[in-house]
């Protein structure tokens, strides 16, 4: 675990503690901050905040308020006057199709807390962690790769974006660990841009890992009344404690566009990946010790929904899954795995390697562990760019 030399409490009771300095910095000072039960350490490019209020609201205000503290760049970028009028437009322009995406109050309240914690309008953080279910042509593009035995389990993954809008989030979005604990779920960690409530991937105490990889370009019709997609993958790591219960999440919770989720079971030694429409879930179960995911449909009916081909990312799986049977369930391996870019490091809509020019964010779950390895990088792609830090989970 990375050493912290600057320590900083904050009080509930003097909300001057919690002002944003606006001015630019290079970059984050290395710290530690805390607020309620909570607290946040900066150090060598990696943010590591610990959550453990008595509720939704109350994480999120935590959250909210130990990033402003820490001058996370986002909150700073966001709560210019010219970024609140951009986002106040855009939102106005696309208000009338949130309408149909469900979002639990439990959520929306924590985003309420973020808004108080952080400085921000709650409008603006409603419209950045919503939009992926409206604005449809820009997301994410992920490699994942699952190791699944008995007692070593280890999953690896790249974040990838379209390159110009990597360059922006590895700017203003660093990698965020949030390990994170609400009564009434289970206690789970992931990596994300912060001042965000969606899950991207994770793992819970429970040994349950989940990735999730949008499928690029699809045609698929929203569902008034779907959840929003996001959420799908925080719901699973709250709630599932084996497959079939990550199954019966899934299930019971129909999102807005197309994604694949690719979830693996250290008690139970297996992976599956799901591939969901707002329409049909399809179940892929693993055959061999190991299961890869990108960004395509492998089911031939559920790939028609597909605008373009997916050579690109068939490519891509097709070089991890090789990687993959060559090498052991060993963190540096399936570091390995991820640094690899024998197809090349070009992204073109998507990427033929499982590093490209697009890589946001590299991370290995070492799930029968309890250990996060994140890269630090600051340049594209950050899997080549920067260290692996290694962050060891305390027991409770």
């Amino acid at each position: 675990m990375s050493n912290i030399t600057d320590t900083r409490e904050l009080g509930r009771d003097d909300p001057s503690q919690a002002t944003v300095d606006a001015r630019p910095r290079a970059s984050a000072a290395s710290g530690r901050y805390a607020f309620g039960r909570s607290t946040l350490e900066v150090n060598r490019g990696i943010w590591h905040l610990r959550a453990r209020e008595a509720g939704y609201r109350e994480t999120g205000l935590a959250i909210g308020r130990l990033l402003a503290a820490a001058d996370y760049p986002a909150v700073r970028v966001f709560g210019s006057k010219r970024a609140r009028f951009a986002v106040r437009l855009l939102y106005a322009a696309t208000k009338r199709h949130f309408a149909r995406v469900r979002i639990p109050e439990r959520y929306l309240e924590e985003l309420k807390g973020y808004a108080e914690g952080a400085g921000l309008p709650y409008e603006t953080l409603f419209f950045m962690n919503f939009v992926f279910d409206i604005l449809k042509k820009y997301g994410f593009h992920c490699s994942s790769v699952a190791f699944a035995e008995r007692g070593a389990t280890l999953v690896g993954r790249n974040t990838d974006l379209i390159p110009w809008i990597a360059k922006a989030a590895i700017k203003w979005f660093p990698p965020v660990l949030l390990d994170v604990s609400v009564p009434g779920t289970l206690r789970y960690a992931h990596v994300t841009p912060g001042l965000f409530l969606g899950v991207l991937g994770g793992f819970n105490e429970r040994g349950i890992a989940m990735m999730s990889h949008q499928i690029a370009a699809t045609k698929e019709e929203a569902v008034p009344g779907n959840l929003a997609t996001p959420l799908l993958q925080r719901m699973i790591l709250e709630q599932a404690t084996d497959m079939a219960h990550a199954e019966s999440v899934i299930r019971a919770n129909p999102v807005q566009r197309c994604i694949s989720d690719l979830v693996t079971s250290d008690a139970e030694g297996t992976s599956c990946i799901y591939e969901i429409t707002p329409a049909s879930i399809k179940a892929t179960r693993a055959d061999r010790p190991f299961m890869c995911c990108a960004t395509h449909f492998e089911d031939k009916e559920l790939s028609l929904l597909q605008r373009h081909e997916t050579t690109i990312s068939q490519r891509r799986l097709a070089l991890m899954n090789q990687l993959a049977a060559a090498a052991q369930p060993e963190p540096d391996k399936v570091i390995a795995i991820l640094r690899n870019s024998d197809n090349g490091l070009a992204h073109k809509k998507s990427g033929c390697s499982p590093t490209n020019e697009g890589t946001y964010q590299s991370i290995v779950f070492d799930v029968s562990g309890g250990r996060i390895f994140v890269s630090n990088g600051a340049r594209l792609p950050v899997s080549l760019t920067g260290a692996y830090e290694e962050f060891a989970l305390d027991d409770e």
